[in-house]
């Protein structure tokens, strides 16, 4: 397996508005992440961390969830703990899957501006809070496998160009709230306008 520098041998180039453009080896890394599964990222990447505020929590958490080849189970359990249902205080495993793609996004992120946290707006759901929410069934929330967020300090279009270059599952975009939807399920992509509501979603071709 191929280290960081030459994963997927493919180059893009990632423009941020007046910021320079940065070329990242993300092409190969992205499809990598679809197996949702530990070991999907090169070894050469070494411990694998986040850092993410949930500002409805008034929490936020750096931690190591992965080195030496295994989960480490202090920083994982933070992570779970930060993604929890907030409205029920129910905690659920988060797939590391999806962990490993806010990671290879954090990093590129790392390098293209000042380092800052992930802003988590929704993680793990129950089917009660999901449907107060207006979410739909299946519950992509309820395993584990999907969030809400936005990086702020990166405008709108920057943080979906991001996400689109990452794009592994679905990816909701939701303009009037500032969000984005991501998770590590099947390939989809949707708009949804509004401050609530469920997403209409749909397949991409």
């Amino acid at each position: 397996m191929q280290g960081p520098g030459t994963f997927g041998r493919r180059n893009f180039s990632w423009g941020l508005g007046s910021f320079a453009v940065l070329a990242l080896p993300a092409g190969g890394l992205a499809p990598a992440l679809v197996r949702a599964r530990p070991g999907a990222l090169p070894t050469g990447w070494g411990p694998r961390s986040l850092w993410v505020t949930r500002p409805q929590a008034q929490e936020s958490v750096r931690a190591v969830y992965w080195a030496e080849g295994r989960v480490q189970a202090q920083g994982y359990a933070a992570l779970n703990r930060l993604y929890r249902d907030i409205d029920r205080n129910i905690e659920h495993p988060m797939a590391l899957g999806l962990l490993d793609l806010n990671f290879a996004m954090q990093q590129c992120l790392f390098k293209a501006r000042a380092p800052r946290p992930m802003v988590l707006l929704s993680g793990f759901r129950t089917r009660v809070t999901n449907a107060r929410v207006g979410g739909v069934e299946p519950n992509i929330h309820g395993l584990g496998l999907a969030d809400d967020y936005i990086y702020e300090g990166l405008g709108l279009p920057d943080n979906i160009h991001l996400a689109r270059l990452f794009q592994v599952g679905g990816l909701g975009i939701y303009p009037e709230r500032g969000a984005l939807h991501k998770d590590v399920g099947r390939l989809r992509s949707w708009v949804t306008h509004g401050r609530a509501g469920a997403p209409a979603a749909r397949d991409r071709p």
